[in-house]
């Protein structure tokens, strides 16, 4: 036995949650890992690293009950909804430690779903298994990501890209594999608290789109375009089936996503790498795999 308490991970096989297995198998190789899957999960990663998994249904414990032992520590990477169900019926079977990946946006004035994240990281707080609570911002990195992949995709092609109101308000990217690694670093050191994991500093979402501009290698021309009358458009055709914009999504881009992470960077040794240096790895990337 090598000592260290064995892993329940959940979202192993996730862009965030690969990348972060994969540092914890190279920090402590011997340390065992158990992976809680969904039936339709493609396990060949898990495979291919040595990590057995198990298939079950995360919001029913009695799925996944029966495979864990008193002293596992949960790694909760898939959907912080998840811990709702999970907290406690893994308390009731002598889990008493838990890292939680939850996301920035309970700070966020527009999310719809901020009020249920709050929710939800306050039960975390009163749960009897003690949590290190994990948040990321936007994630980028590479072509699994929502968000930058598709920018860069789009101004590839397009060299006129409209912003909605003046492009000031700030935004904090984090770079995939500084994430994995923040994330890692927490279980490793065996981390207590809550801790931001964004980018180095926030940036106005002009800024971050020049940035894109001259990551693929284009000198684009930003269209600034008022926030009132796209606003109420959007509210209306966002009715339509299958609209691509929602009016959330346009409110939310005037509003400051800016975040503290000194507490990250002196407990958990966190040092991501600027944005302009992480977009330009991503366009790499995409032109490697095909997608830019």
């Amino acid at each position: 036995m090598n000592g260290l308490p064995r892993l329940l991970m959940t979202g192993a096989t996730g862009n965030t949650g690969l990348f972060t297995l994969r540092r914890l198998r190279a920090l402590q190789p011997r340390r065992p890992v158990l992976a809680l899957v969904r039936p339709t999960t493609d396990t060949a990663a898990l495979d291919e690293l040595g990590v057995p998994w198990h298939v079950c249904d995360l919001d029913d414990p009695a799925t996944y009950r029966g495979v864990v032992r008193p002293g596992d520590v949960l790694l909760e990477t898939a959907n912080l909804r998840h811990a709702r169900r999970m907290l406690p019926a893994l308390a009731g079977v002598g889990v008493t430690r838990a890292f939680c990946v939850t996301t920035t946006g309970v700070f966020s004035r527009h999310h719809s779903y901020s009020a249920l994240y709050r929710e939800i990281e306050e039960e975390m707080r009163r749960s009897p298994v003690e949590v290190t609570i994990l948040r990321p911002s936007m994630i980028y990195g590479n072509e699994r990501d929502h968000n930058m992949h598709r920018l860069l995709r789009l101004i590839a092609r397009v060299p006129v890209y409209p912003v909605f109101g003046a492009g000031r308000a700030l935004m904090q990217p984090v770079h995939v594999e500084d994430l994995a690694e923040g994330i890692a670093q927490a279980v490793v050191r065996d981390a207590r608290g809550e801790f931001n994991l964004a980018g180095p500093e926030a940036l106005p979402y002009r800024r971050i789109v020049d940035e894109a501009f001259r990551a693929v290698g284009c000198r684009g021309v930003l269209l600034f375009v008022p926030v009132r009358p796209v606003a109420a458009l959007v509210g209306v055709f966002q009715r339509v089936p299958r609209f691509p914009v929602r009016h959330e999504q346009v409110v939310r881009l005037q509003e400051d996503k800016a975040f503290e992470i000194g507490l990250a960077r002196r407990e958990l040794g966190y040092a991501p790498r600027p944005f302009a240096l992480g977009i330009e790895q991503e366009a790499a990337r995409l032109r490697q795999v095909g997608q830019l």
